[in-house]
């Protein structure tokens, strides 16, 4: 039996390593072409972009490991079965139960693996590629100079009429801000004019008949190698100043901040960046506020109602005409005045306890949430080969592309219950743990339903039916094809 189990496990392993690659593959492509626009254009090396994408593997092997299980338990029982290898296994007295097993015991060491990882390893990546990120944002585009165009930067503005570029290795690119170009090497510049606006007490203006320029990364500055040119200067308070001066190599720094990327070395986390320990504490630290704001709030309706006993005192006082009945009319507005300044004040501290209290109560459900969808999840490869091992086995020769389409159907009934199941639970309207464990449920049973049919060899999907309607939606698209070279 154990050498039927190893060879169960070796037939899943193969086609998991297949789909596990495809669909990673579909989600680095998706995410290069999300963040495109944000790679491009700022002049990062291929170590930090590579670092960007690798860090943000770690969310999208969370998310590929249930659906290569799905994939990997459907071609394997689906080969299987088109082999007839299932039915040999059955001829011999072994039971689908015991062919199964295999792969329950196999999907439940891949929730564990991925229970781990889920709590120890992606909130370390997910935190250190949300601090790249960060970091990213705030580094500018890198500049570029084109002929004939002004390029302003800080209080400088550059234009320069012609560029030779210095060779094709530069890839035909327009910017020419690269600390790696040596002067010789560097773009050529010529007829450059620069208009220097840094002292509001002179306009200064340089003028040259060539140059060249590097990015200074350490100090953050545009470095420009003059040669052959004038400089104009004048005073801009009456014009009356005025000197010009000439040079034959000169070198001018224009600051430019932000161009060089400074990665952020500290960065509060966030739900999706902390272990379960880590969002258990700040659980902890939210239960605490709650209880001390709802003590707040009692304090408040003390000083707001009157107690019992206070309203009994006063009852028997007015009753014994113990009260002065005849205070003026100015007293009277200045004390209702009072009174209601004080309710006005009071409820509105209860209405910001109250708004306070409902914070953290938010903050409790999301945390949850989180802590919930970290077993949730990589519990999906225990439901997934309850769904795919029946569908694959079910599904004979020339049946296994229905087989897939079902497997899909379920794999998005499953995340779409995990997305809206979500988001009701940061809405505070089912609690956290259903929420995150309802999709589990649902196509669980699912599972366990299609599994159990399959065992008692119940007919529960008519695959001849959805075959001969594929045979039938092929053969419309092809009558009009027919009916033309008839024509013709």
């Amino acid at each position: 039996m154990k050498l039927i189990h190893r060879y169960i496990i070796k037939e899943l392993t193969g086609p998991f390593i297949f789909g596990l690659s495809v669909i990673m593959l579909v989600f680095i492509l998706k995410f290069i072409l999300q963040h495109i626009g944000k790679i491009l254009g700022k002049g990062l090396s291929y170590t930090t972009i590579f670092e960007f994408i690798f860090l943000n593997l770690a969310w999208m092997l969370a998310l590929a490991v249930p659906m290569a299980v799905l994939i990997a338990s459907l071609m394997a029982f689906g080969r299987l079965s088109a082999d007839n290898e299932i039915t040999i296994f059955k001829s011999t007295g072994i039971n689908l139960y015991r062919i199964i097993t295999p792969a329950i015991i196999w999907s439940i060491i891949l929730t564990m693996g991925m229970i781990w990882y889920n709590d120890k390893i992606l909130p370390e990546f997910n935190h250190m590629a949300r601090k790249l990120s960060y970091s990213i944002s705030r580094k500018k585009p890198t500049l570029q100079i084109e002929e004939g165009i002004y390029l302003k930067q800080d209080k400088f503005n550059i234009l320069v009429e012609k560029i030779e570029r210095a060779s094709l290795a530069q890839f035909n690119r327009n910017t020419i801000i690269n600390s790696d170009y040596p002067e010789a090497n560097a773009d050529r510049l010529k007829q450059i004019t620069i208009f220097d606006y840094s002292n509001t007490n002179k306009q200064r203006t340089v003028i040259a008949d060539h140059g060249y320029m590097k990015l200074d990364a350490d100090n953050e500055m545009m470095v420009f190698y003059l040669f052959d040119g004038e400089i104009h200067e004048a005073e801009t308070r009456d014009y009356v100043e005025y000197r010009r001066s000439g040079f034959g190599k000169y070198v001018l720094k224009v600051p430019a901040p932000g161009m060089s990327l400074n990665k952020v070395e500290e960065l509060q986390r966030g739900d999706r960046e902390m272990s379960i320990s880590m969002m258990e504490a700040k659980i902890e630290t939210f239960e605490q506020q709650i209880l001390q704001t709802k003590k707040n709030k009692q304090q408040e309706l003390s000083n707001f109602l009157m107690k019992p006993e206070e309203v009994k005192q006063w009852l028997a006082e007015a009753k014994q005409d113990t009260l002065k009945p005849d205070v003026g009319s100015l007293a009277w507005k200045n004390a209702s005045t009072r009174a209601s300044r004080k309710t006005q004040t009071n409820v509105s501290k209860l209405h910001s306890t109250m708004n306070n209290q409902r914070h953290f109560e938010r903050q409790i459900y999301r945390y949850e949430v989180e802590i919930y969808k970290k077993y949730s999840i990589p519990f999906a490869c225990i439901v997934f080969v309850l769904i795919g091992a029946p569908l694959g086995i079910r599904a004979k020769k020339g049946s296994l592309g229905v087989g897939a389409a079902f497997s899909i159907v379920f794999f998005l009934v499953y995340w779409a219950c995990l997305i809206g199941g979500e988001d009701l639970a940061d809405k505070q309207i089912v609690e956290p743990v259903f929420a995150m464990w309802f999709p589990n449920i649902v196509v669980g049973s699912l599972g366990v339903y299609l599994t159990y049919k399959t065992v008692k060899e119940t007919t529960f999907i008519q695959w001849d039916r959805f075959g001969g309607l594929l045979k039938m939606f092929s053969r419309k698209t092809e009558n009009p094809v027919a009916e033309e070279d008839v024509e013709s």
